[in-house]
């Protein structure tokens, strides 16, 4: 899997199984992060499944961005502060 730049696009896309994933918008690559709901779920949830697996597709992207995984730039490292 190729890192995360700042130019990276991505894009939610669903699975031929049912599943959501997220992707590079420019990649045939695997999905980075794909989400799967049980048929009870969906079922239960009804058309809101898709803002969950939204929210925790996002979520995930976000937690990437912030600790810096999979990114090709190393994050930069803050000085610690001297008191």
């Amino acid at each position: 899997m190729s890192g995360l730049t700042p130019e990276t696009v991505l894009e939610i896309i669903e699975l031929d199984e049912g599943g959501l994933a997220i992707r590079n918008m420019d990649s045939d690559e695997e999905p980075m992060i794909k989400v799967n709901f049980s048929d009870a779920l969906k079922e239960q949830l009804s058309d809101q499944y898709l803002d969950v697996a939204r929210v925790m597709l996002t979520a995930g992207i976000q937690m990437m961005a912030e600790s810096g995984v999979g990114l090709e730039n190393e994050p930069e490292e803050i000085p610690p502060t001297i008191h």
